[in-house]
């Protein structure tokens, strides 16, 4: 008897149907992988990029019974990709009239590719003639490095006598 006789049936059966329950594990572990990696890439790498400005107050908080002034240290760093000239940082409060800052600004003449310069101390005090109460002031530090505008905000705690 041959495969093709009709008194034989064949126990061969097919089945082309798609079974989502076996697939279902494997693929909800790959949209997770994916998930991991791109929140990974979207928060950890901008955290690893080299910023335009840093900042350090010390002392800070300000203890008025213990000091007058706080300094303020601010690195600039050259993150545009060509040399910039005449590069002027500016310290600010919205506060002015109870804190002063000295200087408010400052220049830089030529900052190469790449560089680095710490430019400190800025001085930091309250103004002698209002009265100043206890509280957070903030401080925002500002650049424009070739034509890019960078900023960076900072917070004096301030404790009044």
């Amino acid at each position: 008897m041959s495969m093709y006789d009709r008194k034989h049936k064949s126990n061969l059966k097919f089945n082309f149907k798609f079974d989502w329950t076996k697939v279902k594990y494997p693929i909800l572990g790959i949209f997770a992988v994916i998930f991991v990696i791109t929140i990974t890439f979207l928060l950890i790498l901008p955290a690893l990029e080299p910023k335009a400005i840093t900042v350090v107050l010390e002392p800070n908080p300000l203890d008025l019974k213990n000091n007058m002034t706080s300094f303020l240290t601010v690195s600039v760093n050259n993150i545009t990709g060509a040399t910039a000239e005449n590069v002027v940082v500016s310290v600010e409060t919205e506060a002015s009239d109870a804190i002063s800052i000295f200087p408010v600004t400052r220049k830089i003449i030529t900052l190469g590719k790449g560089e680095n310069r710490t430019l400190s101390p800025f001085a930091i005090s309250p103004n002698s003639g209002n009265p100043v109460y206890s509280g957070t002031y903030f401080l925002t530090i500002s650049t424009v490095i070739n034509g890019q505008a960078f900023s960076e905000q900072i917070a004096l705690e301030l404790k009044a006598v």
